[in-house]
């Protein structure tokens, strides 16, 4: 009895042990890029001084105003803060001031965080 246990224990051991594992497909990280969201992702981080390019400004503007709509923050209604980046989004002056200033590693701090305190630090930093 014994015997037949550990056969059956040994038998189901090799058939389980026996097989390959599956082989992964090769990722295609150009379609990657492609396929991800926002200009900023598609091109690549390694150059984190590059400026912003129109698009990248207008995207980080509006997802500026998006957090400025959710926030709750009193600190940013009372230094003007949100308001003054919506109205400089919506009329297109902050896509220009932001092709002239803003480096991608200023985009990725903006990009960082969902709440207005935060950003308005990022807004210090990147000297806007």
């Amino acid at each position: 009895m014994k015997t037949l246990v550990l056969l059956s224990v040994l038998v189901g051991a090799v058939a389980c042990g026996g097989s390959a594992p599956p082989v992964a497909a090769p990722r295609n990280h150009a379609a990657e890029q492609r396929n991800s969201e926002g200009a900023a992702e598609r091109q690549a981080s390694e150059n984190a001084n590059r400026g912003l390019t129109a698009d990248e400004c207008t995207e980080l503007g509006e997802y500026i105003a998006g957090v400025c709509h959710d926030t709750n923050s009193r600190q940013a209604r009372i230094e003007g803060w949100c308001s003054d980046m919506t109205a400089r989004t919506t009329s297109g002056t902050w896509a220009a001031d932001c092709q002239k200033s803003l480096k991608y590693m200023d985009s990725v701090c903006y990009r960082s965080t969902d709440n207005a305190p935060s950003m308005m630090a990022c807004d210090r930093n990147a000297g806007l």
